[in-house]
Formats: structure tokens, C-alpha cells, sequence
């Protein structure tokens, strides 16, 4: 009896792990964003994991083009942690409408040389995420933009769009 409940148990288990790797999918994305504070245009890449039909993960860095201020250069970088909801999504048209929100991670540096005297200074700060996005699948992934603002002590209005490749399923 002990065999049987236990090869009973490994077959539901495989048959359910089977079940649950065809419902999740993994994306991976590059894109262009634009900050509203910082007033600079960067890059992003993004990993994205589909939970179920309504709610996805995302994890994306940004990298903003550094800025030259006299003898000062200043960078600006991101890590966002978000959830998606999906609240619509067309697969005939290939058209998906989301909800974001999440945690934000931002360090802003700077570095003075002149030459003569050098020096350096960061801040970091944690946000909050909040925004919506689109995606629009053609042949090869998706296109996407979204709109997210980040509410903390690095407020500033984040535009991106790109692209999302399918790596999964």
C-alpha cells in the first residue's frame, strides 16, 4: 500500500508540475526610458515571469545616460521590482493592458575631477512604483511602453518602451 500511495503521490506531483510549466513563461526585454527629474534619456532590460493569466512579475535595471556638468559627472541608476495586474488582454489582436506597482531602488552619483582635486558622492533611496503599460505582440515579442511614476525621495515620472522576447513556453 505504502508503494502505491507513494507512486500515486510522484505521478500527481509530475502531473501537476507538467501543468504548471505550460501556464508560466519567462520574457526577456530591452528597451529606452526617458526621467522626468533626472531629464535624461537611458536603457533598460527587463526580465518578466508570467504567474497565471492575470498577475506577472518584472524585474528591470535602468541605466541612465551619464550627464557632464563642468568638472561633475553625474549617473543615475535603477532596479525595479514590480507585479503586474492584467486587467485586459485581446490574443486575437495581440494587445495586453496592465497595472504596475512595486519597489524602486535608485543611486544617484557624482564625480568631481578637475584635473587637480577628485571626489565622489552617492545617494541611494527606496520608492514605490506606480503605473500601467502595454504590450503588442508581433511576430518575433512584444513591443511595449509604459508609464510609471516612482513615489519616495527620487520622485520623477519614468516613460520606457521596447521590446520582450519570449524565452519559454
Amino acid at each position: 500500500m505504502k508503494k502505491i500511495t507513494t507512486l500515486v503521490l510522484m505521478v500527481l506531483c509530475s502531473f501537476l508540475a507538467v501543468q504548471n510549466a505550460q501556464a508560466q513563461f519567462i520574457k526577456a526585454g530591452v528597451g529606452l526610458m526617458y526621467g522626468s527629474e533626472i531629464e535624461r534619456l537611458g536603457i533598460r532590460a527587463d526580465g518578466v515571469y508570467q504567474i497565471n493569466e492575470e498577475f506577472r512579475a518584472v524585474v528591470d535595471l535602468g541605466l541612465f545616460f551619464p550627464e557632464e556638468m563642468g568638472n561633475t559627472t553625474l549617473t543615475w541608476w535603477e532596479l525595479n521590482a514590480n507585479a503586474n495586474y492584467i486587467f485586459h488582454a485581446d490574443e486575437e489582436q495581440g494587445l495586453t493592458a496592465y497595472a504596475l506597482g512595486g519597489l524602486n531602488y535608485t543611486t544617484i552619483k557624482s564625480k568631481f575631477d578637475d584635473g587637480t582635486n577628485t571626489g565622489s558622492a552617492s545617494n541611494s533611496e527606496v520608492g514605490l512604483n506606480l503605473g500601467a503599460g502595454v504590450e503588442y505582440g508581433v511576430g518575433f515579442g512584444d513591443l511595449f511602453g509604459e508609464l510609471k511614476f516612482v513615489i519616495g525621495d527620487a520622485d520623477q515620472l519614468n516613460i520606457g518602451a521596447g521590446v520582450r522576447f519570449p524565452l519559454g513556453n
